[in-house]
């Protein structure tokens, strides 16, 4: 391998059965060999890992449904806005009369 830079990639990622959403940071080696192929050696301290596009588990419960999103995905999203709460009247002005069937 010749020629190379590292890059730092957060990743988030999100569990579609407890909903969990959690974030792993990679140190990213972009390598190119002598016969200019383009290498990605992905790293978590100091340890070659798969990439995060590859098999998951959720941390918290487990399951291997799992969203990922591309680097920096909710850096650029906005929060939701919170709805404000309604104030609801005590007592509606619809009341039920209960009859007894006509025979």
């Amino acid at each position: 391998m010749h020629e190379g830079y590292d890059a730092r990639e957060t990743w988030p990622f999100e569990c579609q059965c407890c909903w969990h959403v959690w974030q792993e940071e990679y140190l990213v080696r972009h390598l190119t060999d002598s016969h200019g192929n383009e290498v990605e050696v992905w790293l978590r301290s100091g340890v070659a890992v798969q990439p995060p596009t590859s098999d998951r588990s959720c941390p918290k419960c487990g399951a291997v449904q799992i969203t990922t999103f591309p680097p920096g995905y909710h850096a650029r999203q906005q929060e939701p806005p919170v709805p404000v709460p309604r104030e609801v009247p005590p007592e509606t002005s619809l009341k039920f009369t209960w009859r007894a069937a006509i025979m």
